[in-house]
């Protein structure tokens, strides 16, 4: 049985996401390096001209006792949260909110189709194996950005402590 961890996953999360091309506009996801001082929020608010599709994937810190688990393996849950940042101005079109809200919507739908539940081919061997249990997508406005949150869980088998 193949087992993995969280970070593996994580940084394949960041690996797909950057791969991807979006389906409007030319401009590429980018990662966010986490080497500024500042949390992702308010460098993407400093920092908006250089913002727009970065994102960031962290793992939420939610912690459930694992459902299943024996001398060898447990299965573990993890949750990870994707922030893609968008300045709030016409770069997504000339109906800028509208159209700001129009590529946020084909993003949020490209990246559940390549890391949540769509995306199983991308989490087995030889990658990590981990298995899409759940996600759920909101916004967030901070000052001159917008943010798209993805929230998605997953299952995978790790050794057993």
């Amino acid at each position: 049985m193949t087992t993995t961890t969280a970070d593996a996953i994580r940084d394949r999360i960041i690996a797909v996401i950057a791969a991807l091309a979006p389906t409007s506009l030319p401009d590429r996801f980018a990662p966010f390096r986490n080497e500024e001082a500042a949390d992702f929020a308010t460098w993407a608010s400093q920092n908006a001209d250089a913002a727009w599709r970065r994102f960031q994937v962290r793992d939420t810190g939610d912690y459930t006792p694992p459902a299943v688990s024996n001398t060898d393996v447990s299965e573990e849950i993890v949750t990870f949260a994707i922030y893609v940042a968008y300045p709030q101005t016409s770069r997504g079109g000339a109906k800028n909110a509208l159209d700001r809200d129009r590529v946020m919507k084909e993003d949020q739908r490209q990246i559940d189709e390549a890391v949540g539940l769509g995306g199983a081919a991308n989490f087995t061997d030889p990658f990590p194996n981990a298995s899409w249990r759940g996600s759920k997508t909101t916004r967030k406005v901070v000052a001159g950005v917008d943010m798209l949150v993805v929230t998605q869980t997953m299952g995978f088998w790790q050794a057993a402590i």
